[in-house]
């Protein structure tokens, strides 16, 4: 047997004759039979006995070779100069074998030749039927010449270490390589005989530089190489389009081109040495050089390197075109037929398929750039496509919240340069637009303020009539919130609503990506500030859940509603203007004892002071610190008044504010206070001032309320008013029943300021409780109308609070009066920036003054250079500051 002799040899006595050269020539004379005069008959005989084995193996018969007896033939020749004529011969038997092996087995399974681009699903069937017969006909020649390679290297191992090693010849099993691309690979049954561009042992040197240029072996259909590489494509186009294909033949084939090289054939023959010595061979290519003459590739490109495998060269680059033109085609008719989510489904599924493809058949080098190939096509020019789709694009997912969708995009956008740019562009610009909207919004319901507040209002008094008549009535809790104030409280909830949806796309689609975040947050702060309100909106918002919202809320849930406005307050430039507001509303809290909780409050600021610094809360801080040195006041007063003989007119709790950190914006009331007030406010006075000499109280009417006992006809009751209601009712104490006060007359009689004055009477003659009756009846107040008190006023109530008819937010006179308030507080800071800056460097330029002033105050506000050049210059003014004399951008500091 073959495998047994194969054995022996790579144990026994042989296998010392493949030593070095030297050793060989002592070791033949020991151990093999040659003879000083071994004749040229000899050596023909011996030549001939190693072709018969040759074929014997081509024919699958050489279990009955002796490997021992066939490798000592080849030795002899080798060692008596014959290696070319052993070379020559070797080549001739595989070329032989190999062309008559193609034209029996492969040839006649070359597949039909027509086009299946767009062939049915039965065609598709029958065609990668055809290919897998094709494709294993070309693999079982290849293995059959695989399995006789095997054997011819051992039985010539002597020649290719002693001869073609030196000779710079391709080894036997390189020869049998090469012999296959041109004697298979290459074969043209145009050329029958001979491989394309292959020249036999049997061509001369003349007539192969005669013969006619022919066509690239893979764009001519009469050849193996063209049959080879159009089936696989064509294989791997109907899997793609979902049927079930061999991949084991497909395999099989790819294996074979990234087994071989693509280069010209072994120049055939080689002819011996015209001197003596070591039998250096004259190739028939007149070339001695490694690659003997063989030249670049013959399939693919001229260009490409040598040592390139015909897979390189040439099956790779035609099989990523068809991938292009497959995918392209496709991704185009897919965005068409399909939405957006079931094309990045598709997208999804075809990279997996191709990554499992190119494991299961294609070779190493392909797989990263068919990915690649596929991002390009499919995701990077189709990004805009995708994000832009009128119907199922990005607004489409984020408005419907669709993770699952917005995952996909973010996954397959950062397989692309430039996908997570394109998403962060689209996603921004979605918000400042969906922001626009909610704006906008706020403008449209303000066109309709005159009618919702009248709304407001009459709903007020629909409310009243269904109370009448009921067993058990509700208290009243706050004022009438009007339609300006419930936009202010929309537009932030919306905003926030927009936030959260945005922290959920944020955190379970986009992975957290802080770059994106980054992007977020610019486009809330951009459409946020371009709300000239939203400062003052904010403020509400805290203002209405510290007042009410927090109420049976757990400490988290309160921590969680604070934490998302501080969220919104990071969005604002103008966290001065925030800070005006909320401490205009944090006083009104305080005074009216409408906190939700103290510790709510004092949470609040803290994380005010963690965001903005100790000086945005120190005003803050001061009112909260006011408050409670009041109630420690209010105890000593109490005990104060039990020791005294005289009792004050009526129990009174005052709320002693400091000027220095409680800032309005309404001037000093003008209301003439009735004289029981007036004698309360004194006999406090008194006491203050004993205890305080040197500071003057204000009393403050327009603020603080007051609970008046009113008999009415049915029962009295106990009304909660303001202290400018309680003013107003003074006024009917002592008249009849039937008689009427006119508008005029109460304002005479008050004081109270026009606006201030409607509001109150709108909240005792218009509202839920009719305290007084307006005549004639309407729901406005004029200045011919008169008022009566309401005697036959009922209630199933005994203590009523008379709701106020407010608005929360700001007037266009109080805006106005907050924005020059404003205006005036930066000019100050601005002025202390610079001079901060200019006592620390001294000299400075004018361009770096600004810049270093801008620096400092955007955490509070970002001040316009304008404003900079007018404080630069008041300060030049104050001689704080002088210019240079001959640089008039130098600015020096006076001390």
């Amino acid at each position: 047997m073959w495998r047994a002799a194969h054995a022996q040899h790579s144990t026994g006595e042989v296998s010392s004759n493949v030593k070095e050269r030297g050793e060989a020539h002592t070791r033949a004379a020991t151990h093999v039979l040659i003879h000083s005069n071994y004749t040229r008959q000899d050596l023909m005989s011996t030549l001939a006995k190693l072709e018969t084995a040759v074929e014997e193996i081509q024919h699958r018969n050489a279990s009955k070779l002796s490997f021992e007896e066939h490798y000592r033939y080849a030795y002899n020749l080798v060692l008596h100069k014959q290696g070319h004529t052993l070379y020559n011969s070797v080549a001739n038997l595989i070329s032989s074998h190999l062309e008559s092996q193609t034209m029996e087995r492969i040839v006649p399974k070359f597949p039909p030749t027509h086009d299946h681009a767009g062939a049915s699903t039965a065609g598709n069937v029958l065609a990668a039927s055809a290919a897998q017969v094709f494709l294993d006909a070309v693999k079982d020649v290849w293995d059959d010449h695989m399995a006789c390679m095997s054997k011819l290297r051992d039985v010539f191992k002597y020649m290719d270490k002693v001869y073609t090693g030196s000779s710079n010849l391709p080894s036997i099993w390189d020869l049998g390589l090469s012999l296959f691309l041109h004697h298979v690979i290459l074969y043209s049954t145009n050329n029958k005989g001979k491989g394309v561009a292959a020249p036999t042992a049997s061509t001369s040197r003349a007539s192969t530089a005669r013969a006619p240029p022919r066509p690239r072996a893979t764009n001519d259909p009469s050849t193996v190489a063209f049959q080879l590489m159009h089936t696989l494509l064509n294989v791997i186009r109907i899997e793609r389009q979902g049927e079930v294909v061999s991949r084991h033949s497909i395999h099989g084939a790819i294996e074979i081109l990234c087994e071989l090289t693509d280069e010209g054939a072994v120049p055939l023959p080689v002819l011996a040495s015209n001197g003596t010595g070591s039998g250096t061979p004259v190739l028939s290519g007149g070339s001695s050089s490694a690659n003997g003459g063989r030249g670049g590739p013959v399939l693919g490109d001229k260009d490409l390197p040598n040592g390139l495998s015909p897979y390189r060269t040439a099956w790779e680059q035609a099989f990523l075109s068809q991938s292009a033109d497959f995918y392209r085609d496709e991704s185009a008719r897919s965005l068409i037929e399909n939405d957006c989510p079931t094309f990045l489904r598709n997208i999804s599924r075809r990279l997996v398929e191709e990554r499992e493809r190119s494991r299961a058949y294609l070779g190493a080098t392909t797989e990263p750039l068919l990915i690649a190939l596929l991002e390009e096509t499919l995701i990077s020019n189709h990004l805009a496509s995708i994000l832009d789709h009128q119907a199922s694009g990005l607004a489409t997912l984020v408005q419907d919240d669709r993770i699952e969708e917005l995952q996909m995009i973010y996954t397959l956008f950062g397989r692309v340069s430039g996908g997570h740019a394109a998403l962060r562009v689209s996603i921004s610009k979605w918000i400042v637009d969906i922001g626009k909207q909610v704006n906008n919004g706020l403008k449209l319901v303000a066109e309709v303020e005159p009618r919702a507040e009248d709304d407001e209002l009459n709903g007020a008094n629909t409310s009243a009539a269904k109370d009448k008549g009921k067993g058990k009535a509700k208290e009243a809790s706050g004022a009438v919130v009007n339609a300006k104030t419930k936009t202010a409280l929309g537009w932030v909830q919306n905003v926030l609503d927009l936030k959260d949806k945005f922290d959920r796309i944020l955190r379970d689609a986009f992975a957290g990506d802080k770059v994106l975040e980054k992007s977020i947050i610019e486009a809330f702060a951009l459409f946020v500030n371009d709300n000239d309100s939203s400062p003052e909106y904010i403020s509400l918002y805290i203002d209405d859940n510290l007042k009410k919202g927090l109420k049976g809320k757990t400490e988290d849930e309160v921590d969680k509603v604070l934490s998302k406005t501080i969220a919104l307050f990071r969005f604002l430039t103008e966290k001065d203007r925030f800070e005006k507001y909320y401490n205009t509303h944090l006083a009104k809290r305080l005074i009216a004892s409408k906190s939700v909780s103290d510790d709510a409050e004092r949470n609040m600021l803290a994380k005010f002071k963690i965001e903005a610094g100790a000086a945005f809360t120190k005003a803050a801080e001061g009112m909260m610190k006011d408050v409670k040195v009041s109630e420690d006041t209010l105890a000593e007063f109490k005990r104060y008044t039990a020791r005294q003989i005289d009792e004050p007119p009526f129990s009174l709790e005052p709320i002693i504010c400091g000027s220095n950190v409680w800032h309005y914006n309404h001037k000093e009331p003008t209301c003439i206070l009735p004289r029981v007030l007036l004698d309360g406010i004194k006999y406090y006075e008194k006491f203050y001032n004993q205890k305080h000499s040197g500071r003057k109280l204000t009393f403050r009417s327009d603020f603080g309320n007051v609970d008046v006992k009113t008999k009415f006809k049915a029962r009295s009751h106990e009304l909660n008013v303001s202290t400018h209601g309680m003013v107003i009712l003074s006024l009917f104490e002592g008249l009849e029943d039937d008689e009427k006060l006119s508008y005029s007359q109460i304002s005479s009689s008050t004081g109270i300021v026009a606006a201030e004055l409607r509001r109150q009477l709108q909240s005792l003659a218009c509202g839920k409780h009719k305290i007084l009756l307006k005549h004639p009846k309407g729901r406005e107040v004029g200045d011919k109308d008169e008022f009566s008190f309401n005697v036959d006023f009922t209630s199933p109530m005994a203590k009523i609070k008379v709701q106020m008819v407010v608005s929360k937010v700001e007037t266009p006179d109080e805006r106005r009066d907050t924005d020059d308030k404003v205006e005036e507080a930066r000019n100050i800071q601005c002025e202390a920036a610079i001079v901060r800056i200019m006592k620390g460097r001294k000299e400075a330029q004018y361009g770096e003054v600004v810049q270093e002033c801008i620096k400092q105050l955007e955490a509070r506000f970002r001040p316009q250079p304008v404003m900079i050049k007018k404080a630069i210059e008041r300060l030049i003014t104050k001689e704080y500051l002088e210019r240079g004399d001959n640089d008039r951008k130098l600015l020096r500091y006076l001390a």
